[in-house]
């Protein structure tokens, strides 16, 4: 079938709307029964691996199955996303990201990150950002960098995001002890984002707002948000999307991980830690710490479209990110979805 009728979300709620799945044109109708609701492909910029596949030591015929299996998910496209770790591992595994469509380049998480809040990053990898030529000028020079993960109350942070800022590159404050204060410097410097938002950052105190309260309140700011119902609850992320309603935009994330799509009580060694996968969940195996998600962002699509509306999700997990990463010229994919559940009812690629 070429044409499909849809509700499609519009200025003012959802339109009815006259898809042609060829071409991708839409044409406003006024009478119909739609077959669900029409959004973007979705766009994943915190993304480590699923189904087995973890992207540091992935081999890029693996990655090109990984971008497969994420089509089929509905991705439009997702930013690999690395792990503290020595330069030349990370370097290893730049060297098989695939020549494919799916892949927008890469996320740098670590390793200029805080011991005080190392989440499941190895803690023997990180380091200070560096403030002079290093062995890291490779990778943050690369042209496919999109986003680098950092504390930015380590010494040196504030001359790397001026640095990534001008490289037209996303410095994003994650793993960190910053005070609001800190974190405002660093916002002066370029900082205009945060990572999985609440997980592994100083949280919100009353009288000092910490990290937390930054990415709150910043503008202009995008907040990411893992949106499992485990990394952070309904009222919690109710509370940021309110927050950024205005002055902002929060931008929904997986964070997934090999886990995903692997059955419960899976042991697995996964940056050289030990971990279990659990009901939607990865934690550590030793002191249960969460280490990334297990779920897709088809996943937190549904979460969020059952808890928010289908708006709400539409708009974190497909409109907010190709604003977050200034993608221009229309989706190449959409994906046809239940009003109610936000379940995948059909994907197209259209010209």
């Amino acid at each position: 079938m070429s044409r499909i009728v849809a509700l499609t979300p519009g200025e003012d709620g959802l339109d009815l709307i006259r898809f042609d799945t060829n071409t991708g044109e839409m044409t406003d109708i006024k009478s119909g029964e739609p077959e669900g609701v029409l959004v973007p492909g979705f766009i994943d910029i915190h993304f480590h691996g699923a189904f087995g596949i973890d992207f540091m030591t992935a081999t890029k015929e693996q990655m090109s199955v990984l971008c497969a299996k994420l089509g089929e998910e509905g991705y439009e496209g997702f930013l690999p996303t690395t792990v503290t770790a020595p330069a030349q591992d990370v370097k290893k595994a730049l060297g098989n990201l695939p020549a494919n469509a799916m892949v927008l380049g890469f996320h740098l998480e670590g390793p200029f990150i805080s011991p005080e809040y190392p989440g499941a990053q190895p803690q023997k990898y990180i380091v200070d950002p560096p403030t002079g030529s290093s062995e890291w000028d490779e990778i943050l020079n690369d042209r496919r960098l999109r986003i680098v993960t950092l504390a930015p109350e380590r010494p040196g942070a504030l001359d790397l995001i001026k640095r990534l800022t001008q490289q037209k590159v996303i410095a994003s404050m994650g793993h960190t002890d910053a005070t609001y204060e800190q974190a405002e410097a660093a916002h002066e410097a370029g900082m205009m984002h945060s990572t999985h938002t609440y997980n592994a950052m100083r949280g919100l105190h009353h009288r000092e707002a910490g990290a937390v309260g930054a990415a709150m309140t910043l503008t202009p700011f995008f907040a990411e948000l893992i949106y499992d119902r485990i990394h952070v609850s309904p009222e919690a992320a109710m509370l940021l999307i309110q927050a950024r309603l205005v002055d902002g935009q929060v931008v929904a994330v997986s964070d997934s991980t090999m886990a995903s799509g692997m059955a419960p009580g899976t042991k697995l060694k996964m940056w050289g830690l030990d971990c279990v996968v659990g009901e939607g969940d990865v934690r550590l195996a030793d002191g249960g710490n969460l280490a990334g998600s297990a779920v897709t962002l088809r996943q937190v699509f549904e979460n969020l479209t059952e808890d928010f509306g289908v708006d709400v999700a539409a708009d974190l997990c497909c409109y907010a990110p190709r604003e977050a990463l200034r993608i221009k010229g229309h989706p190449r994919r959409w994906n046809l979805v239940d009003e109610e559940t936000g379940e995948l009812l059909k994907t197209f690629l259209v010209d």
